[in-house]
């Protein structure tokens, strides 16, 4: 849902950020002029601020990109006063661990994507923040973490002039489909887990796959709680409230941005679904195998009863047993204890005890 905040200040808790030059924040930054063509490249912020004055006065056409990485907070002050950002809005990227939105400030539109990747050795998704900051004239673009890099945005959109000279709008949609396409790579790397750890619940190895199944959820239950929000942003992009921003001409391809993304919450959907269902068969598995083995030790100790008992009585020593001190007892009572032993084992073994 859009919603509108006004613009003031208000108390920050935020974390304190150290200070650095501006050339280690800034990945990229250029002027683009009404056909789509870059013709500035300014080498920092208050350069670029100074050709945005320009324009605003009427002496330059086009709109200014800047794209920041893990802005610090000497960065993102130069920002919020270059770019005359709301105050309320430069507080969400000091504060960052937002959820992800579509935020009007005034005459700008603020976008809060999660970013993501998989580490498929440790089977973690990784999360990152971008933050998108939306004006008439400009894009300003802040990415937390290593997921969903930008350049190859810019270098495809440069190459076509005709969609850049769409304005900001342009970039804020390609910048997002980027974001969504990354998240390809997560959820194919989930399923392929899934179905590893779906092998081995019902492989003839007695190895517990219960807690790489307990971690899997997990991580597909934050992958979710990611995502989810971001569906209803995203659709927000193409309602007429959005329209100062977003050209009519791009407002298809946000549709396809929405419907990609639809795609991967659902197949995240699935996944979660079935592992429930692993896990499930996984503590079946385990109980079943628990009872085998509880039916194997039975029929054991039954076979081994038998020997035990008919040892105790001629270890007794006691009169009167038929035939105690003839010569061939011993060999007829063991033959005898022997074969009563195969034919218990024969009974355990048929009815599948053994």
């Amino acid at each position: 849902m859009l919603s509108d905040r006004p613009n003031e200040t208000s108390p920050t808790n935020a974390p304190t950020r150290p200070t650095c030059d501006n050339a280690g924040v800034i990945i990229d930054a250029a002027w683009y002029d009404a056909s789509g063509a870059r013709i500035h490249e300014p080498d920092s912020v208050g350069a670029l601020g100074a050709l945005l004055a320009q324009s605003r006065a009427g002496e330059l056409d086009g709109f200014a990109w800047l794209g920041l990485r893990m802005p610090t907070e000497s960065e993102l002050g130069a920002v919020q006063k270059e770019f005359d950002i709301p105050q309320l809005a430069i507080e969400d990227a000091r504060e960052l661990h937002d959820r992800p939105k579509v935020e009007r400030h005034d005459s700008m539109l603020l976008t809060v994507v999660p970013t993501a990747r998989y580490d498929d050795e440790r089977e973690a998704v990784e999360f990152g923040e971008l933050f998108l900051y939306c004006g008439a004239d400009y894009l300003v673009s802040m990415r937390y973490g290593q997921a969903a890099p930008l350049s190859g945005v810019r270098s495809s959109l440069e190459h076509d002039h005709e969609r850049l000279a769409r304005g900001p709008g342009a970039v804020l949609q390609a910048a997002l489909a980027q974001v969504v396409a990354s998240y390809e790579p997560v959820i194919d790397g989930l399923e392929g887990d899934v179905r590893e750890v779906e092998r081995d619940v019902f492989s003839e190895a007695r190895a517990q796959p219960t807690r790489r199944i307990y971690f899997l959820i997990r991580e597909v239950l934050d992958f979710l709680v990611a995502l989810e929000p971001l569906s209803a942003a995203v659709s927000t992009l193409t309602s007429s409230r959005c329209s100062p921003w977003v050209h009519s001409e791009l407002t298809p391809l946000f549709r396809d941005v929405e419907e990609q993304l639809a795609e991967i919450v659902g197949r995240t959907h699935n996944a979660h679904q079935l592992l429930n269902n692993v896990l499930s068969a996984n503590l079946a598995q385990v109980s079943l195998r628990q009872n085998d083995d509880t039916r194997k030790i039975s029929a054991w100790a039954a076979i081994g009863v038998l020997p035990t008992v008919i040892a105790g009585l001629f270890g007794m020593n006691l009169a009167g047993i038929p035939a105690a001190d003839h010569e061939l007892s011993f060999l007829v009572v063991s033959v005898l204890t022997l074969a009563l032993c195969y034919l218990l084992y024969r009974n355990f073994k048929r009815s599948g005890w053994l």
